[in-house]
């Protein structure tokens, strides 16, 4: 009987042995998955960055056009030249230029439970926060934008029409339109600075424009402090 229970507890050992081993061998795996997916994010999130950045220009060059408008407008004494004022409202085009966040690897990270592997819990929440919730309530003012542009491009035609050249250069580092343009035709009402819409048009620009940019400024925050958790996190266990 002590030779069969001695036998007993060796198997026992022996298969729980195994069990332990797979086990420990699946997560130093799921670790490595995860740490994997974390340095392609860091680099993901470094390129969105620069995109950021990007869009940002493009908005602050849209915003400068508008408030130049805009005092314009209110402005009793000399108006500016008609060839600087269509420059300027053709500027306005980028009022609705886009950022276009990467999901790809944070999407792995959620089907690899690499999330749930994730050590450090301020990481964890901050990611589930950006991608979850900041970056798509940035992206809800997209739309309005879009909608604000077009419509009121329209409403204002009969107070003025600016015709930008068809042929617009690259920025290869971007491949977004450079800021320089040619205007080939343009109208100009006679009734173009008693229009109310036109006025209010100019400052719903910098309105919702401004908070397009409060909402970024954010996402930056965020993809920074993203970036140098997820630096450390790797780190501790390389």
């Amino acid at each position: 009987m002590k030779r069969y229970f001695i036998e007993g507890i060796l198997i026992f050992f022996s298969v729980f042995s195994a069990f332990f081993m797979d086990s420990y061998r699946e997560t130093l795996s799921d670790i490595d998955l995860k740490n994997k997916l974390l340095k392609q994010l860091i680099v993901t999130i470094e390129e969105d960055i620069n995109q950021l950045q990007v869009v940002k220009e493009k908005l602050d060059f849209c915003l400068n056009a508008s408030e130049i408008l805009l005092t314009d407008h209110l402005s009793t004494s000399d108006k500016i030249k008609k060839d600087t004022l269509v420059k300027y409202y053709s500027d306005l085009r980028y009022m609705n230029l886009s950022f276009f966040p990467q999901y790809g690897v944070y999407n792995q990270l959620l089907s690899s439970n690499g999330l749930e592997n994730i050590e450090d819990e301020i990481l964890r929440d901050k990611l589930v926060y950006t991608y979850e919730n900041l970056m798509k309530r940035t992206a809800a003012a997209d739309p309005i934008l879009d909608e604000i542009r077009w419509k009121s491009f329209m409403s204002l035609s009969q107070q003025i029409v600016v015709i930008s050249s068809r042929e617009e250069p690259i920025d290869p580092d971007s491949n977004l339109p450079l800021f320089s343009h040619k205007v080939d035709q343009y109208f100009i009402s006679e009734n173009y600075y008693k229009s109310k819409e036109v006025l209010s048009f100019y400052n719903q620009v910098m309105v919702y424009i401004n908070q397009y940019k409060s909402g970024l400024a954010n996402i930056l925050i965020a993809f920074e402090d993203i970036v140098a958790l997820a630096q450390v996190e790797v780190g501790s266990n390389d």
